[in-house]
């Protein structure tokens, strides 16, 4: 500072970069220092110096940071899959590799676990705060399922690249032990579905996550419903799965109901899929409905008596309404 009758105080008004300090010297100046480790653009502040007679001056900076290049590798690439592992206890280490290949340090701001299964792994690693140019640290990672079935997350490392966030995937699957049945759904509800005729399959997975092998006796569907599926008359190994395709085809009009039932020599076994529908003579469009006047989707639902229901637009889309 030129002027102004020392000592000197100096203030920062507003913020600076994260890492960012001013720092005051013994004389009539002050520096910006420290190493910026998060990119920021147009970071606006001001700086006053107030002499020791009351006087003082305020100048206002603006500031931007650029993220260094992208510089981090990961190995491997695909990130950690573990076997299946029994619930409420903790696998093997596996290791995920961490490289600088760049001429300069990266900061290494944090490295947490996120996902709605990140309780199920942990993680240390030897990182720091700084991995220095061509150097290399470990992510150290454990899985420790809290349920059955398929658990997953990811390794999130903040740093001062470009790429940053970047995100290591990690996954594995919960067992219990002996055998195990775990359907993907309870539940299979079907629309409206003409008397008759054969609707589009719905799908559920039946998955072993016992540590024995699953032996499959058989599966079968209520009337109105069909099945076919890779399950029957087969046995699952521990962590694999099959298909089962579930159809509707109502007899009659009206509400239909009924189960799918596997049996198997799980403690669970028979398990059971409560399926629906309803069966209707003939599809129409509700009123309010999309309809096409001229062509063959213009067929609006029956109005009560003596009203009687029709496309709005006869040459072209339009709402089935009634009159």
């Amino acid at each position: 500072m030129d002027g102004g009758v020392a000592p000197f105080n100096w203030s920062l008004i507003g913020e600076l970069p994260h890492n960012l300090q001013l720092v005051p010297d013994s004389g009539n100046s002050a520096t910006i220092s420290g190493t910026p480790d998060t990119a920021a653009q147009g970071v606006a502040f001001s700086i006053k110096v107030t002499d020791s007679a009351n006087q003082s001056a305020t100048q206002p900076f603006t500031v931007s940071i650029l993220a260094e290049p992208d510089t981090l590798s990961f190995l491997p690439t695909s990130g950690l899959s573990f076997s299946p592992q029994l619930v409420g206890t903790a696998s093997a280490t596996q290791a995920e590799t961490v490289s600088n290949n760049g001429a300069s340090a990266v900061g290494i701001n944090s490295t947490g676990l996120t996902g709605i299964n990140a309780a199920d792994f942990s993680q240390t690693n030897n990182c720091g705060s700084s991995l220095a140019a061509g150097a290399n640290c470990g992510l150290i990672v454990t899985f420790r399922p809290n349920q059955i079935g398929v658990r997953s997350a990811s390794i999130k490392i903040v740093d001062s690249t470009l790429g940053s966030p970047h995100s290591v995937s990690v996954s594995g699957v919960g067992l219990t032990s002996g055998a195990n049945a775990t359907l993907s759904t309870s539940i299979l509800t079907f629309g409206n579905q003409v008397v008759g005729t054969t609707s589009p399959a719905q799908s559920l997975t039946l998955s072993n996550y016992g540590t024995t092998t699953l032996t499959i006796m058989s599966i079968a569907a209520g009337a109105d419903f069909g099945e076919t599926d890779t399950c029957s008359g087969s046995s699952l190994a521990s962590g694999e799965s099959c298909t089962i395709n579930v159809t509707f085809k109502p007899s009659a009009a009206g509400s239909a109901s009924g189960t799918l039932s596997i049996t198997d020599d799980a403690l669970s076994s028979p398990q059971i899929v409560l399926l629906s529908g309803t069966g209707v003579m003939s599809m129409c469009i509700p009123q309010g409905g999309a309809c096409f006047g001229p062509g063959p989707d213009n067929h609006c639902c029956p109005a009560p008596l003596p009203h009687h229901s029709y496309c709005s637009n006869p040459t072209g889309w339009g709402t089935c309404v009634e009159s």
